[in-house]
């Protein structure tokens, strides 16, 4: 028993009396000591005080949440507008060029942790609304004038008064990105049948030719890395686009095996052939059986293009040789080819991978204690990942097409501990009943004021599932801690990462609208330190952007707390069913503006 101080009750009997004072004394003193180190872990290193009373929930006792001191916290410089902790240029020179790994991520120590609120540039003004964000953005939300200087001539962007303009152009799409997705889909028919939902660009540019694929129903995981300054996945989500941070270096990419049905490169500067191929293979491993991989720019097209290469038609023609040769060697077939576009596809004949056994192949087929999916902080193997032969309907021409997709329980959810066709059908179910009560309490899901929206903790992506119908897209997070579930998010033509909420992700800052978690803080408390979390979760947020919190009863009050001292209003709301052991935080980030003098 516990007094209401918090102290143990102590109940001496006669003997205890004839102990003397000074030792009684101490004796109670490290007792005190040892209880109070118990109740201030891991989960409550704060002092403990009661929660606001806007979010206080009269049935719940001190016994049945956590409960921290108030706390507020500082505003970081304003040199910190496009911090991302984990690929921070001004980190890089600790780490090795070979192959551009210092572009990787490499996030910093626990005690270079910023514990402070990064603000929006000068001038922010809140995001340009899809669809019209798709074409423009306003200058001083991305204030970067190097890639305007650079890229203007390729028409990928371009300054007016106030505003950034995307006319559609890129190096290998003079006239257009429609008119170049159009030449691509002439070339791929399952383009637009619904076959082809799930796309990867490497190396995006300003992400155009995901933008434009948006409208013809597949969604892209626009990727390119962090730079000092032409900050391309910044752009793409401020126009709305799906991107992630991220470079194929010596690291496996966030993602699991066969899970895109097409990636592409339109002269993204990759060394495809370098290495002995080791970026094609990690390109074979992310890409499902029988999908595509879409080059355009060197080498293909070289007898026409070598001129503006500033290289020689020899050099060019020994390299296309040499990719097509290690493109084969790794089980990829020249599907067409038309001008400046050339199409592979990866096989689904088991036949070609059994060639890969022989001894002395290169590239060898990986043995068997390759994780295919193990993908975060990963090294990439100089070896093939070969499909498994279990799956029947892993590869694209098994799947079903776009939309029923989304709803066809896929064949990798036995994989999963506890999962079943009929385990996913009930949490298909489960989240049409959740976010139609989520619309309830937070309108805003069903307008325009949401487009960017992650789920940190999904499952199988039911919650996005439940919003396609909305002018928005999902990125859907798997905890690198949990079980593997990421597989079945992509097989039902869903996008997302691995992630582990203890780092910082891979994005910029203000670039989603919506946050979303069930039970992150409960699942995770044990390794990840709340602040932190919290504090990244406000980085990534949009101003005047939206989080839905929905956790146990015993966190809920705490996160309202220290979300109080981001600057976030929070209200506490019950579940769908009202169950006491759960709530619902619907929380909303406030714009502020620096007070401190920018030195840029």
């Amino acid at each position: 028993m516990k007094h209401k101080e918090g102290k143990p009750a102590v109940h001496p009997d006669k003997q205890s009396r004839k102990v003397p004072m000074a030792i009684m004394f101490v004796v109670l003193c490290g007792f005190s000591f040892y209880l109070g180190g118990i109740f201030c872990s891991e989960k409550g290193k704060y002092a403990t005080q009661e929660v606001s009373k806007k979010v206080e929930s009269p049935k719940e006792t001190a016994a049945g949440s956590l409960q921290i001191k108030s706390v507020t916290f500082p505003e970081c410089s304003p040199d910190f507008q496009d911090y991302t902790p984990c690929t921070d240029p001004k980190r890089w020179k600790k780490f090795s060029i070979h192959r551009l790994s210092f572009m990787e991520r490499h996030c910093p120590p626990v005690f270079e942790k910023q514990e402070c609120l990064v603000p929006p540039p000068d001038g922010y003004k809140l995001p340009i609304r899809w669809p019209k964000s798709k074409g423009e953005c306003w200058y001083r939300n991305v204030p970067y004038d190097w890639i305007n200087k650079q890229k203007s001539n390729q028409h990928w962007l371009k300054k007016e008064g106030e505003k950034f303009l995307f006319p559609g152009g890129g190096t290998m799409f003079p006239n257009g990105v429609s008119h170049y997705v159009d030449l691509m889909v002439d070339l791929i028919p399952g383009m637009k049948d619904g076959t082809i939902r799930t796309a990867i660009d490497t190396g995006c540019g300003v992400a155009s030719w995901g933008g434009d694929l948006l409208d013809r129903g597949i969604l892209t995981v626009s990727l390119a890395p962090r730079d000092n300054h032409e900050a391309q996945v910044q752009f793409a989500l401020e126009r709305g686009i799906p991107a992630i941070l991220g470079i194929i270096s010596t690291q496996r990419l966030p993602f699991p095996s066969n899970s895109f049905d097409m990636a592409h490169c339109s002269r993204c500067l990759i060394p495809w052939t370098e290495f002995g191929g080791i970026y094609l293979l990690e390109v074979h491993r992310i890409l499902r059986p029988g999908g595509f991989w879409v080059l355009s720019g060197p080498p293909v097209n070289y007898e026409n293009r070598w001129r503006g290469w500033n290289t020689t038609i020899e050099e060019q023609k020994s390299d296309y040789e040499k990719l097509q040769e290690l493109l084969t060697s790794m089980c990829f077939k020249l599907y067409k080819k038309k001008d400046d576009i050339a199409v592979w596809q990866k096989s689904s004949d088991n036949s070609c991978y059994k060639k890969l056994e022989v001894p002395d192949n290169y590239p060898a087929k990986c043995d068997d204690g390759t994780e295919p999916d193990s993908a975060w902080y990963t090294p990439i193997r100089p070896c093939v990942v070969t499909p498994n032969q279990k799956y029947k309907k892993v590869a694209l021409k098994s799947l079903a097409k776009w939309p029923e997709r989304l709803h066809t329980a896929p064949e990798r959810v036995a994989d999963v501990r506890g999962g079943s066709d009929g385990a996913f059908k009930h949490d298909d179910s489960k989240w049409k009943t959740r976010v139609k009560h989520y619309k309830k309490l937070l309108p805003a899901i069903a307008t325009d004021k949401i487009r960017n929206v992650m789920d940190m903790n999904t499952l199988y992506g039911g919650f996005a599932a439940a919003l396609i119908d909305y002018p928005l897209w999902v990125m859907n997070v798997v905890s690198s801690y949990s079980p593997n579930t990421l597989a079945v998010v992509y097989d039902r033509g869903l996008i997302g990462t691995y992630h582990d909420w203890c780092e910082a992700f891979s994005t910029y800052p203000r670039t989603y609208d919506l946050l979303h978690l069930d039970g992150l803080f409960t699942a995770e408390s044990h390794r990840c330190e709340m602040k932190y979390v919290l504090l990244e979760m406000d980085r990534i947020l949009r101003p005047n952007g939206y989080a839905i919190i929905r956790e146990s009863s015993y966190f809920a009050d705490t996160v309202a707390t220290l979300a109080k001292g981001m600057r976030w209003s929070c209200r506490k709301e019950e579940t769908e069913y009202g169950v006491e052991t759960e709530k619902i935080l619907i929380c909303q980030k406030k714009l502020w503006y620096s007070s401190k003098q920018s030195s840029r």
